[in-house]
């Protein structure tokens, strides 16, 4: 009986081990400085939380880039976009990771691009105004480049804020308290803010922001 249990617990352990070395993969198109539109595949092991693994292809080309030990990003996020004029497609990463000038580990926004298949960082945000809880990219002032709009958390109160990003510099332009709680940032043509049962949409002008009711549900 106990050479039965042995053996189950062996064959237990060998599968564990098996499913440990499965990946699972996101893939995005990205448009690469020099080569145009290249395939991009982010990596990691099915029980993992985070992507540290970071492949781009075109054609028979391809480059592979690990985040391993300090230099870990543990990335949960991919937004696409382009921020500035600075260079023509923009990657953001929602990372969990420490940043130069802030060695706490923390939600963050670090910005690359790609060149010749390789990431190169472009902008990596030691912190915004308050912690950040979500983020995306949409061009909500309509002057052709994407802001980072944020959710944010402080003391218990939840905000939006709006950044421009330019110059190895993020600046707020625009803040705004919220009066309930939020759960993500999303974007259809439009950008919107959700919490339960609930789905505001984000309005910008040169008053600051305004939440437009869109649906309750």
């Amino acid at each position: 009986m106990k050479k039965k249990i042995f053996a189950l617990a062996i064959v237990i352990l060998l599968a564990i081990l098996a499913l440990s070395r499965i990946e699972t993969t996101e893939k995005y198109k990205v448009i690469d400085e020099k080569l145009g539109e290249v395939e991009m595949t982010l990596s990691k092991p099915i029980f993992a939380r985070f992507y540290n693994k970071v492949t781009f292809t075109k054609d028979n080309l391809s480059k592979t880039k690990n985040f391993d030990g300090k230099y870990k990003l543990n990335i949960y996020k991919v937004d696409l976009g382009r921020v500035n004029d600075e260079n023509k497609f923009d990657i953001a990463f929602g990372v969990y990771s420490i940043a130069p000038w802030h060695r706490t580990p923390s939600k963050r926004v670090f910005l690359y691009k790609v060149d010749n298949l390789d990431l190169k960082p472009k902008f990596r945000c030691s912190r915004l105004i308050n912690p950040m809880y979500d983020f995306i990219l949409f061009d909500i002032d309509g002057d052709g480049y994407d802001e980072v709009v944020s959710i944010e958390k402080y003391k218990g109160v939840y905000s939006i804020g709006i950044y421009k990003q330019y110059n190895m510099l993020i600046e707020r332009i625009a803040t705004k308290k919220i009066n309930f709680r939020p759960t993500k940032l999303v974007k259809d043509k439009k950008l919107y803010i959700e919490g339960i049962n609930i789905k505001r949409e984000i309005k910008f002008s040169k008053e600051g922001i305004d939440l437009k009711w869109k649906k309750d549900y």
